[in-house]
């Protein structure tokens, strides 16, 4: 039950395919237009919401996809492939499926994690009218981790301090400096931002107009690179012995809450998630979220390929032949073109959402 024609080489491609399959199904559709930026082509953005189910459903499957941008392509193909095989079928009595599609549109268009102002938009959900987070460790790995030069020794410079820097500190402070989320550095790594990017304001925007009357809800948010290649991974950010956590057991199994292929060996404080976010905005519902994650490269081939994209942005245009190759690496960490990894993409993400329709709708 996969198609591999549900992948795209482009945003635009991408989201046409999204929305013929959501037409067929016979969703609801809604846009959220970027009228600040386009894409690389002059191509209109959007976050797209697309509808199943009954319109007073009281419980709803919500699967988001492009957060960070370029791993669009992979939330993508896994939402259209299946509205193509599950969407005309039957849902469960009160339950609709809810998936948005894009979250990031200018990072999926112009393939690139980040927003147009260079923003994790999965560190920008904060408080902006307060100081924001302070992330201390962050100031000390700064300089290491954004050099003007981009080559195997560059890299292995970077490596060698990061590695010091982590057993000076250890795991926890290190994964909380490097991946925590900053926001002090604009031309820096997992930087948060000094503003709502449009893509927060959209999102929350499409969350209240859809989704405020709902009282159970499973949400996913889509993602690449983190976990072992061909397989996914859960994180789960539900505290234990919290009911949400049980559920998640519940409905995706043991491994969706005991961190079971997660490269990362102590995972960071993550400030402004969309998850998080996604659960302040709807207090009267039982919501339970987890991030699942298509695995790619090991860990320090996706840190590489972070501070790539920077590398790209900043002083790419500097170096044009150099360019052309490190951007090649850099798509290919996160979203591979091989077919063994693509259809494995595809077989499991219809397992797990076929599981959490059949979990939000049973609790």
């Amino acid at each position: 039950m996969t198609d591999l024609q549900a992948f795209s080489e482009s945003y635009a491609e991408a989201r046409g395919k999204f929305l013929d399959a959501a037409r067929a199904a016979g969703a609801r559709l809604a846009h959220y237009r970027n009228r600040e930026q386009q894409g690389p082509a002059g191509e209109q953005l959007y976050l797209d919401v697309a509808v199943l189910g009954p319109p007073t459903a009281r419980c709803a499957l919500v699967a988001g996809s492009g957060t960070h941008g370029i791993e669009g392509f992979s939330g993508s193909a896994a939402q259209t492939n299946w509205l193509r095989h599950r969407g005309a079928q039957p849902l469960p009595e009160d339950t609709a499926v809810v998936f948005f599609h894009a979250h990031n549109p200018w990072g999926f268009a112009w393939k690139t994690r980040t927003t147009e102002e260079n923003v994790d938009l999965n560190r920008n959900f904060v408080d902006f009218s307060r100081p924001p987070p302070p992330n201390p460790g962050y100031e000390e790995i700064h300089a290491a981790v954004t050099p003007r030069e981009w080559s195997e020794e560059s890299v292995a410079q970077i490596f060698r301090f990061l590695d010091a820097y982590r057993e000076r500190v250890g795991e926890q402070r290190f994964s909380d400096a490097f991946n925590g989320g900053q926001y002090a550095h604009q031309d820096g790594v997992y930087f948060g931002g000094e503003r709502a990017q449009w893509a927060n304001r959209a999102f929350r925007e499409a969350v209240q107009t859809h989704l405020a009357s709902l009282e159970r809800v499973a949400f996913i948010d889509l993602h690449t690179g983190i976990g072992p290649r061909y397989e996914h991974i859960y994180l789960c950010f539900h505290p234990e012995g919290s009911a949400a956590r049980e559920r998640a057991r519940a409905w995706w199994g043991e491994r969706a809450v005991n961190l079971a292929g997660v490269t990362h060996k102590k995972l960071a404080k993550y400030t402004g998630t969309i998850v998080d976010a996604f659960e302040s905005m709807l207090p009267r519902a039982a919501v339970t979220s987890v991030v699942i994650e298509f695995g790619t490269l090991p860990r320090e081939g996706v840190q590489r390929a972070g501070m790539a994209q920077r590398w790209l942005r900043f002083e790419g245009a500097k170096h044009p032949a150099q360019a052309r190759l490190v951007q090649r690496d850099y798509e290919e960490a996160f979203y591979p073109s091989e077919t063994r990894w693509r259809t494995a993409a595809l077989e499991q993400s219809l397992e797990f959402l076929d599981r959490a329709v059949r979990g939000v709708s049973s609790s």
